[in-house]
């Protein structure tokens, strides 16, 4: 063997271990994110849990500060919420940076657990996602574990006391701004006095099957409102929706119906579908729904 040869097999040989390639870091109890979608262009990607980028070096004195990635220990997790039952609020595992919430009422005879997993599929786990338990039905056995809600003005004070439950918990996390609010039949029905009574904290919405009656579209415009978007399940429900956009374009407000098919009384599957198609459009302007230091 040549000189020439043997030192470029001992070229190769010191090589070797920057070659050598380590998988990356798991997320734990994260759900595969989608590689294309509706949220795609707007959300950013999670730093892997413990992981840091020499970008950070180059950042402005006045940038916001990195958070170390959000851990804990499953992504749907117990809240516990003063003066009232624990919540159930979805967990932007490995953010890095401060994030949405958006508050999720689930029906009557339903779970806050299920409804906050939809909520997360929805929304492809990127916010924080707080959903009130609400009170017992009295009228099945407990180990249905069914829930349902009571007065409006009780539901509005759980879900005050659940959202600084998760600023407090989740300190710095949480992005200051407002709320998405969505619900689904009975709590839809609930939420809209709620918004009503405070646009400005609640400007985006979506309703599915409820909360389609006894709306201002031109109060809900000048209390700072903004976009909603109607779900359906059942065949009566899209033209009803349907009008009700028409007169909300005449207030300035803007109306999308996210039409799951005729399907039945529900808020998943094709209906949870349909609501992720329209949710870029509703979060659109919303910085807390972009990377930092970018533009929507």
């Amino acid at each position: 063997m040549t000189g020439r040869m043997l030192r470029a097999l001992a070229a190769l040989l010191a090589a070797l271990p920057a070659m050598t390639c380590r998988a990356a870091p798991k997320e734990p109890g994260v759900r595969p994110k989608l590689t294309s979608g509706p949220l795609a262009a707007t959300r950013p990607v999670d730093a892997a849990l413990g992981a840091t980028t020499d970008a950070s070096a180059d950042a402005p004195n006045d940038a916001a500060p990195v958070l170390a990635p959000l851990d804990a220990d499953a992504a749907l997790a117990s809240l516990p919420v003063q003066g009232f039952r624990d919540a159930v609020v979805s967990v932007p595992i490995g953010a890095t940076d401060p994030r949405p919430i958006v508050v999720a009422l689930h029906g009557n005879f339903d779970r806050p657990e299920w409804q906050c997993d939809v909520m997360r599929e929805i929304t492809e786990g990127f916010p924080f996602v707080l959903c009130p338990r609400g009170i017992p039905r009295r009228d099945v056995s407990k180990s249905l574990d069914r829930w349902e809600y009571g007065s409006v003005k009780q539901l509005k004070m759980e879900l005050d006391a659940g959202l600084a439950a998760v600023r407090e918990r989740f300190a710095g996390y949480v992005a200051d701004g407002p709320i998405v609010m969505t619900g689904f039949s009975l709590g839809a029905i609930l939420a809209r006095p709620i918004v009503m009574e405070d646009p400005a904290r609640f400007p985006r919405v979506v309703f599915t099957e409820g909360g389609s009656d006894g709306w201002s579209f031109k109060r809900f415009k000048n209390g700072g409102g903004s976009r909603v978007v109607f779900a359906c399940a059942q065949a009566g429900c899209v033209p009803k929706c349907r009008g009700l956009a028409k007169r909300a374009e005449r207030a300035g407000v803007e109306v999308r119906v996210a039409d799951g098919g005729s399907i039945g009384h529900t808020y998943d599957g094709p209906v949870a579908r349909a609501i992720q198609a329209e949710w870029s459009w509703l979060v659109e302007a919303d910085p807390n729904w972009h990377p930092p230091n970018s533009s929507p």
